[in-house]
């Protein structure tokens, strides 16, 4: 039985991993009344939350507690967001406090959670949209509040860092019911003023106060922008949905300011590094230059520079030498070559001759045969059309004589023609159609 049981802390890890593992756990919105509230000197904050039928143990680590805009103290109604985790060594349920607000205001943060849950699923915050802020911005477009510290804090900041740059205002209201339409209107204008880069910022305040960097309509006008934006708006644990879609999220005003523009003495002081470095790189390419000149001049080349080109020469004589004697061998064999030539012709114009005088001959045989060829036939072809004339039925007809026929057929007899038959009779000069209405037969006395 001991085997299959629990230790304590076998216990307690399970419940801690399955609490913990679960969703639902990990990240909820509670709210309850603070006791036993206590602030520790390492910056986190201890307490109960409870309401009027249970309670249970709450920690907020410093970095959390830092985002708290208000004191919090024994009694307060708040609304926090938080985890559920298992304290093992006390066998403790507790819950770990992300953000708290007093509970009078919890809707706003709700709303301001859908909000930011909606744009970031829609990829309004997402990095690879975000455009890349100039690194020497020439003209710099603010939109803030008028005549505010934060102004003031910007401009000084820019021209502290960047004497004469040249900026320009788009003052605005930036709280109120009015301030979110009225920033819109301003970046809108100020995105098609050619600046290199917006900066929107504004001082510390409550959540009220910064609500209207919290607008849907303005978190779309930023993300379509076409100029860089970089925005400051209130203190450094302040974050709006303005601060996410824009291009970068300054801490503070001022910090804004840091962001768009470079300290002119750092720039001077890095060309100032940059010339030394140069500089050094110039000297020592000029060290190894020299260097690489001294050793050259104790070369005998230096002295005597024939000598770099004296093995060319003696190669050079060399080879003009063989080219003549190439060129003698080739006169050779050009004056054989002409008599092969010489020889080669007379050779075939004999061969020529001979052929054309046989040709010729053979030329006069065949001539003189096919002329003995061509009279033997003429004759033979004149006998034969005589004896053709002689027995062609045409030329018996030219005499008085006809033929008749029946259906393309020659009579030879009258036993071949009957009464009614329809008969063909071709004389000399055309053809007689006829019918048979009579027929009389000759005895062999008659023929």
């Amino acid at each position: 039985m001991s085997q299959s049981a629990y230790s304590v802390s076998e216990l307690l890890q399970t419940i801690k991993f399955n609490l913990e593992s679960q969703a639902t756990f990990k990240s909820f919105w509670i709210k309850g009344e603070i006791s036993n509230f206590t602030a520790h000197r390492s910056g986190h904050w201890y307490f109960t939350l409870k309401d009027e039928e249970a309670r249970i143990s709450c920690i907020m680590f410093a970095n959390a507690a830092l985002g708290v805009h208000f004191g919090p103290k024994e009694g307060d109604k708040v609304l926090v967001k938080a985890s559920v985790t298992v304290y093992p060594p006390q066998g403790s349920l507790q819950i770990n406090v992300s953000a708290m607000t007093l509970d009078g205001i919890g809707d706003l943060f709700l709303q301001f959670e859908k909000l930011k849950k909606k744009l970031f699923e829609e990829g309004l915050f997402d990095p690879s949209h975000k455009k890349q802020i100039p690194i020497y911005p020439e003209s710099i477009g603010i939109i803030t509040g008028a005549k505010t510290a934060a102004l003031q804090d910007i401009l000084k900041t820019l021209n502290l860092r960047w004497p004469g740059i040249k900026t320009h205002v788009y003052e605005s209201l930036v709280q109120g019911e009015s301030a979110a339409l009225q920033l819109i209107e301003r970046l809108k204008y100020a995105d098609t003023q050619h600046h290199d880069v917006l900066i929107l910022a504004r001082g510390g305040g409550s959540i009220e106060d910064l609500w209207g960097f919290n607008d849907e309509r303005l978190a779309r006008t930023i993300y379509n922008l076409s100029t860089p934006l970089v925005s400051g708006i209130g203190h450094e644990v302040d974050v709006t949905i303005a601060d996410y879609v824009a291009d970068v999220r300054a801490a503070t005003p001022t910090a804004a300011a840091q962001v768009v523009i470079r300290d002119f003495r750092e720039v001077k002081n890095e060309l100032s590094q940059s010339r030394q470095i140069l500089i050094k790189l110039i000297h020592q390419r000029l060290n190894k230059a020299h260097l690489d000149f001294s050793n050259v001049r104790q070369y005998s080349l230096w002295s005597n520079p024939e000598l770099l080109t004296q093995d060319l020469n003696i190669h050079l004589t060399m080879m003009t030498q063989g080219l003549f004697n190439y060129a003698s061998k080739m006169k050779t064999h050009e004056n054989r070559l002409k008599a092969l030539n010489e020889a080669l012709r007379f050779a075939a114009l004999q061969s020529i001759r001979t052929k054309e005088s046989l040709l010729n001959s053979l030329k006069h045989n065949v001539l003189s045969s096919l002329k003995s060829t061509m009279t033997y036939k003429m004759t033979s072809f004149s006998q034969s059309v005589g004896l053709l004339n002689a027995y062609s039925p045409l030329n018996v007809i030219q005499r008085g004589y006809s033929i008749t026929s029946k259906d393309g057929l020659i009579i030879r007899s009258i036993q071949e023609v009957n009464i009614n038959d329809d008969l063909n009779i071709r004389i000399k000069d055309g053809e007689i159609r006829t019918v048979v209405t009579q027929k009389e037969s000759y005895g062999k006395e008659k023929l």
